[in-house]
């Protein structure tokens, strides 16, 4: 507590002495009296805007809460505005980095021991904290010594968690990051690469400092890395994405309206409110780019300004021009100096994050994505067009709902199209099957399945493009992106899908060979594919949409045959495919098994199969590798899968 509350105090104490010794005469008098000083109270309780600590009266071994001259923190917020702060607070937002407490912490700390790469970790827990005891590498001898860490930070709450060390250190607040992550929904625990679409690590002390130097970047509000060789001193205004990430710094807007008389003639409209920006009162380029800041593939924009990063934070406020001071990577435009530079220091760079046409191909850059789409080019389209940050009153979707995409009521069907594209048309049933050939009640008639796919990949899923596209067999072929008509109908070949776009729409065919021609496209990306599609492939094998369209008795044995991929996150994305079949939830398959238990549950899944009373058979049944006797067609499914593209995939999410 700052100087002014005390001293507000302090008067009110001697208010309330003056106003109680007053005669009786006079109690009306000592009532006004009283509630004055009520009311100054309350506006001292603003007045303080939420100062920090004392930066000496702060941990030292971890980053820091720090506000600076400019950022006051959420809390200041909620006084005046108590809905937005409580929809905020219940969003993932909120929660995307914060202290280890037993509020906070998802995961499994009883007593658990887990291994990676022959290092023993045991969790644990100590009244309140969170402890790692661990086995590293003394760089002495060479051999192994345990080591205690507490566990003082988290970040991501809904899909998975992972957790940060502090590595005890008396004059850095440098982090590692444990090598493991807890998944929300399966409540367990795995090995960080097998999380992630990339090659099992082999070096974990790469892992250390990472939250400082990178995820402190867009996993908190007012980021300063403060990390130069061995001092790191990172200091941020809030963890997680908190509401001046959005709205900007709030000092001004607090001291603009400490008067309450000059704040209630801004609600009922008397001059507007310049202290603070307002995302939805901006045009649809300035507010799509304060999600830019951190959904965007972007980088520093001079080579010079990254040591002015580290130590000052970013330069960019809500409200202002992104490209002002972030260079926005586009693997459209490779002539920009900044690119190039980024190329030369990883040449791939951009497969890490773009199918070969350039567009986004990993979830967590949709405004990427938004910046090639044709409705935000040359219309009025923003991020806010189909999201909200804030869940009103009105919404019918309860809160876990809302929290999960942040949607606006609607906007999981239609309405987001139909606003601009022949609104009258589209809204018509019999004119809604006739321009997407489906039935208007199924997904084939939902705008955003047919032209805003599952194409991205993330968080061990499928994610929507963000990109406004149309459904073309040619594209596919070309980039090896699928197209929304196979990921829907996964038993149908693209020799199916160009005759009916060119049927329907007019759509050129592209020539196709023989496989092309027969084979569910589908499983020529599962069997031939690189690993990025192949865990698409996987995840869509359990889409409810596309077991509606293609059946759910056929997939098993092809899923059996990713259960020992190379890649774990395909691995297990495949498992959990695997289980939400009908028959197949009890196969007990874990990825983490050794390799012969793995081959054990493989001829498990077909021997299931081939036991099943309703398999597919006859001549509809080719596309999907089954013979007219209903037995799988061995020697066409090793061939493609002999062919798998091996390449290496390393997907930055």
């Amino acid at each position: 507590m700052t100087w002014e509350p005390l001293l507000v105090i302090l008067l009110l104490a001697t208010v309330l002495v003056i106003a109680l010794s007053r005669p009786a005469g006079n109690v009306v008098a000592g009532r006004g009296i009283l509630l004055f000083a009520i009311a100054g109270c309350g506006l001292a309780a603003i007045v303080d805007y939420n100062r920090s600590p004392a930066i000496e009266d702060l941990p030292i071994m971890r980053p820091i809460e720090f506000a600076d001259d400019e950022y006051r923190t959420s809390s200041s917020c909620l006084v005046c505005h108590r809905s937005e702060y409580q929809s905020w607070h219940a969003s993932y937002h909120r929660t995307m980095t914060q202290l280890a407490t037993p509020e906070t912490v998802i995961g499994d700390f009883d007593d658990v021991s887990l291994n990676f790469q022959g290092l023993a970790y045991q969790l644990y827990r100590k009244g309140d904290e969170f402890m790692v005891l661990m086995e590293i590498v003394d760089p002495q001898t060479g051999g192994t010594i345990q080591v205690h860490r507490p566990i003082v930070m988290t970040t991501g709450s809904h899909h998975m968690q992972v957790y940060w060390f502090s590595l005890g250190h008396p004059d850095s607040r440098s982090l590692g990051m444990l090598p493991f992550v807890f998944l929300a929904p399966e409540k367990r625990w795995i090995p960080r690469h097998a999380a992630f679409l990339m090659p099992q690590e082999r070096n974990t002390e790469m892992l250390v400092g990472r939250w400082n130097a990178t995820c402190i970047r867009c996993h908190s509000t007012n980021p300063r890395a403060r990390a130069e060789g061995a001092v790191v001193d990172s200091h941020t205004a809030e963890f997680g994405i908190a509401c001046e990430a959005c709205h900007g710094p709030g000092y001004q807007h607090l001291a603009a309206n400490a008067n309450p008389l000059a704040r209630y003639r801004k609600h009922l409209g008397e001059g507007t409110d310049e202290s603070i920006i307002n995302p939805s009162r901006l045009d649809p380029q300035l507010a799509s780019q304060i999600c830019g800041a951190c959904h965007s593939v972007s980088s520093i924009k001079h080579e010079e300004d990254f040591l002015s990063w580290h130590r000052n934070g970013p330069g960019f406020r809500p409200g202002e021009d992104l490209t002002e001071t972030r260079h926005l990577v586009r693997a459209r435009d490779l002539d920009a100096p900044m690119t190039k530079t980024l190329i030369a220091a990883n040449p791939h760079y951009l497969e890490d994050s773009f199918w070969s046409d350039g567009m986004v191909r990993v979830s967590g850059r949709e405004y990427t994505a938004l910046l090639d789409s044709p409705c935000h080019k040359r219309g009025d389209i923003s991020c806010l067009s189909c999201h909200q940050m804030h869940n009103p009153s009105s919404d019918d979707h309860d809160t876990e709902t809302w929290r999960d995409d942040q949607l606006k009521p609607g906007m999981r069907g239609n309405l987001a199209c139909t606003g601009c594209h022949e609104h009258e048309k589209l809204a018509d049933e019999n004119q809604l099957r006739q321009h997407t050939q489906h039935l208007p009640s199924s997904a084939g008639s939902n705008c955003y399945n047919c032209h805003m796919p599952f194409t991205s990949y993330g968080l061990l899923k499928g994610t929507r493009s963000h990109e406004v596209d149309t459904p073309d067999v040619a594209k596919s072929l070309q980039t090896g992106r699928p197209n929304a008509c196979n990921q829907c109908h996964l038993d149908k070949s693209y020799g199916w899908t160009a005759d009916a776009l060119e049927k329907w729409y007019g759509t050129p065919q592209p020539e196709l060979d023989e496989d092309e021609k027969q084979v569910a496209a589908s499983l020529l990306l599962l069997l031939k594919g690189d690993a990025g599609q192949r865990a698409l492939m996987a995840w869509s094998y359990s889409w409810g949409p596309a077991l509606e369209a293609s059946g759910d008795n056929w997939q098993a044995p092809f899923l059996s045959v990713l259960m020992d991929d190379p890649y774990q996150a395909v691995q297990f994305i495949a498992g959990r495919s695997l289980d939400r079949l009908p028959d197949f939830d009890r196969i007990g398959y874990d990825f983490l098994q050794s390799v012969e238990e793995i081959r054990q549950q493989q001829q498990q899944v077909i021997d299931k199969w081939e036991q099943l009373p309703g398999r597919p058979g006859g001549e509809p049944a080719a596309a999907i590798l089954i013979g007219p006797d209903g037995q799988l067609m061995w020697d066409r499914i090793n061939r493609l899968h002999s062919q798998r593209d091996n390449r290496r995939v390393n997907l930055v999410e």
